[in-house]
């Protein structure tokens, strides 16, 4: 969570003050590429953010083997998918070298991102602030140098270059503090064998993965073909206030899916009972979320992003209730993860990229912005929508049927209030022995 807030605010401020010096159309092209190269480079993460902590839960003396095997797998993919967005806009903009820049560079970023695998690792371990603690300093770091070259009016080429010198870094810095305190990386701990493994059980998430990046960012390809780079940036600044929410759920996510395994096999009852508050919580707090961002938007988008995204309020205001099933489906991706139906995930992203597309190239041509976002909500409403109905065990309906009580939300904010003020209690406690000591 501290890794998510820190990078929360001020990311966005340094978004906000990059987009105003490139203006809607620089700004676009740089998006349409990220999008390009997001979509393409969504298989290389060949499903490892799922597989990988089950590996390193159920096969835990084996993890130096499976770390290294999954960073390399990671690499190599990416590289692969590296060359295919650089080819696609070489083939569909042979004569805009800007587009092939922004490609260029925001595909080596995704490369030097191989080296989230260690994330999961420190997440089994429940010892993430060895690798949240050098990444969150990085970042911060080189926000404060793009604003410096903003303030020194520098040009879009100059930020590519830095936004890539930070994935570098965070690359080598990652490696290093995880070499320090754990086994040196060596290709010698590559095992093809256990990649092989890993690609077997993983295949439903690497299509589910590149099927959710088509549908999360098809509006943003499709608006710069049927619209223009200027809509885009519009577009985008509102979909980025948007989108800085699902950090939450996610976080969430993260951190629940090995307690998740660990508590179903202790107890069914206590398992789905987790679930079952889980979900409640993510629907009342992304309601409460979009009714406070839709109250706001009119304000929010001409304070941070000036008088040129103007057109991007009506958008956000839209765009902002796609949080509430996104929250949810989440959660219960979590649930399908456990018991093994990936199958599941799979299915509910095609349908929602059928209903993304669909409507995109039904609204964007009359609506722009506006039709984008309306494609998006209900895009990302399908997806739970499809969850819950094709699980055949029925557990997603009896666990929706709770989600929107009032009384029961109100007795887990209670519940957990209560055992943070627990945890608090021990915790200064603790310090203070220490301290005495």
């Amino acid at each position: 969570m501290i890794d998510k807030v820190s990078k929360l605010f001020p990311g966005i401020l340094v978004m906000a003050v990059i987009a105003r010096h490139l203006g809607p159309e620089e700004f676009g092209i740089w998006n349409y590429a990220i999008a390009l190269t997001t979509i393409v480079c969504s298989m290389a993460l060949l499903g490892m953010d799922k597989i990988a902590v089950k590996e390193l839960v159920e096969h835990e003396q084996e993890q130096p083997a499976t770390v290294a095997t999954a960073i390399s797998m990671r690499v190599a993919a990416a590289l692969v998918c590296m060359a295919i967005s650089t080819g696609i806009v070489i083939l569909s903009r042979p004569q805009q070298s800007l587009y092939l820049y922004c490609t260029l560079f925001a595909a080596g970023s995704i490369v030097l991102q191989s080296a989230d695998v260690l994330d999961y690792f420190y997440q089994v371990k429940n010892d993430v602030k060895k690798v949240i603690i050098p990444k969150v300093s990085v970042f911060l770091f080189f926000c404060v140098v793009k604003m410096m070259v903003v303030v020194c009016s520098g040009t879009l080429i100059t930020l590519l270059w830095v936004t890539l010198l930070e994935s570098l870094v965070t690359f080598l810095v990652v490696i290093i503090v995880y070499s320090y305190h754990q086994v040196p990386l060596s290709v010698l701990n590559v095992q093809p064998y256990r990649a092989g493994r890993l690609l077997t059980q993983s295949w439903p998430l690497v299509f589910s993965s590149l099927l959710v990046m088509l549908f999360v960012k098809a509006d943003l390809l499709l608006l710069d073909m049927l619209g223009s780079a200027a809509q885009l940036g519009a577009y985008v600044v509102a979909a980025r206030i948007s989108e800085l929410w699902y950090a939450i759920p996610t976080v969430f996510a993260t951190a629940m899916l090995p307690t998740l395994m660990r508590q179903k096999q202790l107890s069914r009852e206590a398992y789905l009972e987790v679930l079952e508050k889980w979900l409640r919580l993510s629907f009342w707090s992304s309601l409460a979320i979009a009714v406070l961002v839709t109250l706001s938007a009119h304000i929010i988008i001409p304070l941070l992003y000036g008088a040129k995204y103007l057109s991007a309020s009506p958008i956000l205001m839209i765009h902002t209730w796609a949080g509430i099933p996104v929250f949810l489906s989440v959660a219960f991706v979590q649930y399908l993860i456990v018991e093994g139906k990936y199958k599941i995930y799979l299915y509910s992203n095609i349908s929602g990229l059928v209903v993304n597309v669909g409507l995109n190239l039904l609204l964007i041509p009359s609506l722009g912005g506006i039709g984008a976002a309306i494609a998006t909500v209900a895009a990302y409403t399908s997806v739970y929508a499809t969850m819950v109905v094709l699980d055949k065990s029925g557990q997603g309906w009896m666990l929706l049927g709770k989600v929107m009580a009032p009384a029961l939300v109100c007795n887990d904010l209670r519940q957990a209030y209560n055992r943070l003020k627990i945890f608090t209690g021990r915790r200064l406690y603790s310090e203070n022995i220490a301290t005495n000591d």
